[in-house]
């Protein structure tokens, strides 16, 4: 459980060390292995580790602009909601996989960032664009991974305010 509470949002990357591309299908499994409404598989995935692609990306919103300190990123796509047999929930399903890789990255000493797109439709048609995605799919996520510059964690990692906690009833 060390790696939900020990994840951090990672800005600054090790540019001199690149990401395996068997770790990166490995974080799509576990992506993969996330809750999904009727196990409907509405989601795909899409390693980019290509600099020019990436620098494109970074210019997709002020969010965005921390994968130009990256050299390697995820992206998290929703397939066409027509071709889901329960298209309401797709938005839980990649949230949830974005989640697990957030958490497996983590586990693997390995920094990450969630830039999410999805449901801006600016950002979502720009990387649809630079992604070459089509058919009523969409870019949900772009999550920067690589391996962080510092360890140090920048905020309290115990985050839970207990007055948060109600019991039975709000």
């Amino acid at each position: 459980m060390d790696a939900i509470k020990n994840r951090r949002s990672v800005r600054d990357y090790d540019l001199t060390k690149k990401v395996s591309y068997a770790t990166l299908v490995e974080l799509c499994r576990y992506a993969e292995s996330a809750p999904s409404a009727r196990n409907q598989k509405g989601r795909e995935y899409i390693i980019i580790d290509d600099e020019k692609v990436i620098a494109e990306l970074s210019l997709v919103s002020k969010g965005s602009m921390v994968l130009s300190k990256c050299n390697t990123v995820l992206a998290i796509i929703g397939k066409n909601r027509e071709e889901l047999s329960t298209p309401q929930m797709l938005d839980q399903d990649l949230a949830c996989a974005v989640e697990n890789v957030l958490i497996a990255a983590t586990s693997m000493h390995l920094g990450s960032c969630y830039i999410g797109i999805h449901p801006i439709e600016d950002r979502v048609a720009a990387c649809d664009e630079i992604l070459g995605i089509t058919g009523g799919a969409h870019t949900f996520a772009l999550i920067a991974i690589g391996y962080p510059l510092e360890e140090t964690v920048f905020y309290d990692k115990e985050k839970l305010d207990e007055a948060s906690i109600h019991h039975n009833r709000y």
